[in-house]
């Protein structure tokens, strides 16, 4: 069981789940287009689609969504986010 201070591919999480992006493991310009994109690490993520076959679908600040491929998604750490009080 993974704890919410437990750091795991963005592939794991399942849909309508809200994550933390917490570090991006690739080289500098996959990391770059990332941030482009708005994956910044400590932005908040929420999935809107992850289904085995097919690209995941990302919601990323304004519902501004995003398509990324499962090889990506393992690049992608994240926690799970921590209710807003």
């Amino acid at each position: 069981m993974m704890t919410h201070d437990t750091c795991f591919p963005i592939s794991f999480a399942a849909r309508g789940e809200t994550v933390a992006l917490t570090e991006i493991r690739g080289g500098e310009k996959v990391c770059q287009r990332l941030n482009e994109l708005g994956l910044n690490v400590g932005a908040f993520v929420r999935i809107v689609q992850s289904d085995l076959s097919g690209p995941m679908i990302l919601a990323v600040k304004n519902d501004t969504r995003l398509a990324i491929g499962h090889g990506m998604a393992q690049k992608i750490m994240v926690r799970y986010a921590q209710a807003e009080a």
